[in-house]
């Protein structure tokens, strides 16, 4: 039976390097973030028995190190760089370098605790791969159809073409998600259950099942605090502030947040709350409405220009 030595391990990351600070120790270590000096990490990581390694999310240049230790065996946590930069500066640690950084991950996870990574089967990589690459491919064809306002007369076919490039190449996806539904049943069968609920579609379903695998472990306040959906206090003395939802999962909340819209229309149970939630907000707020509240609501238009005609009557 292995032992852990106590020691606290912070692992800042960059694309080409990795800086890597044990607490305890005055000197910090680098090494390549490459196949090499992965591999060179591990083995001093298997001596070392740490308790914890704290890695930040750097948009996924810490992909290959977090698998490599988390299928090594050793425990390991990606936590947020904002919340242990925020962490730093209560602690008084003004100054910033990457081997400080490295400390103060360290640190971070010896007094936060932060909760240890579990990764992602290969069949929930793939299909986030495929909703990522198809969010990618949404986010050019809107950009395209953009530029085809503006675009000058000579240019306007080739960004056509382009239009029609992206649509075939985003039905190619949903062919290939649709593809290993079919021939996954244990996905198919979850993926009937989540879309039996009127407002949810195949991309919604999807998002959740492989971007919220907690989804069925954990009871409905912990997934919604998860996701970024639970309602934060912001009381003071005997002011009681709005509650609001910040954090969370954003992949996971941006399709909540159409699915949600489509069902306020067509689902009977979320239309009736979703009108609650609206006459409460009118008693409260006066002419301001849910919608002037919501960016890119399709509604919000309509409910200001709503309240500027009730504010000229009276």
């Amino acid at each position: 039976m292995t032992t852990s030595s106590g020691k606290f391990v912070g692992i800042d990351v960059a694309k080409d390097k990795l800086d890597i600070a044990v607490l305890g120790e005055k000197k910090a270590s680098q090494v390549g973030n490459d196949e090499k000096g992965i591999t060179s990490l591990l083995k001093k990581m298997q001596v070392l028995k740490p308790v914890l390694i704290v890695v930040e999310a750097t948009g996924g240049y810490q992909r290959a190190v977090v698998l490599g230790l988390y299928e090594a065996g050793l425990p390991v946590a990606v936590v947020n760089p904002v919340r242990v930069r925020q962490y730093a500066r209560a602690s008084g640690l003004l100054a910033k370098t990457d081997k400080l950084d490295a400390f103060n991950l360290a640190e971070f996870g010896k007094q936060m605790k932060p909760r240890r990574f579990e990764a992602k089967s290969e069949n929930e990589r793939y299909i986030s791969a495929l909703l990522v690459r198809r969010r990618q491919l949404e986010e050019m064809l809107k950009a395209e159809k953009s530029r085809l306002r503006t675009v000058s007369v000579e240019m306007r076919e080739s960004v056509e073409r382009m239009i029609e490039m992206l649509k075939e190449e985003i039905k190619r996806l949903e062919k290939e998600l649709d593809r290993f539904m079919k021939e996954h049943e244990d996905w198919q069968e979850q993926e009937d259950i989540l879309r039996s609920a009127k407002g949810v579609g195949r991309v919604t379903a999807t998002t959740l099942l492989a971007e919220l695998p907690e989804l069925g472990k954990l009871d409905r306040k912990k997934i919604a605090s998860l996701v970024g959906l639970a309602p934060m206090n912001a009381d003071s003395g005997k002011k009681r502030g709005y509650r609001k939802t910040k954090g969370g999962r954003m992949e996971v909340r941006n399709v909540l947040y159409m699915s949600t819209l489509v069902a306020t229309r067509y689902n009977p149970l979320i239309q009736a709350q979703y009108q609650q939630l609206l006459k409460r907000e009118g008693e409260e707020g006066g002419v301001d409405s849910v919608h002037a509240k919501v960016p890119n609501h399709p509604e919000r238009d309509d409910a200001r220009w709503a309240a500027f005609r009730g504010s000229a009557v009276t």
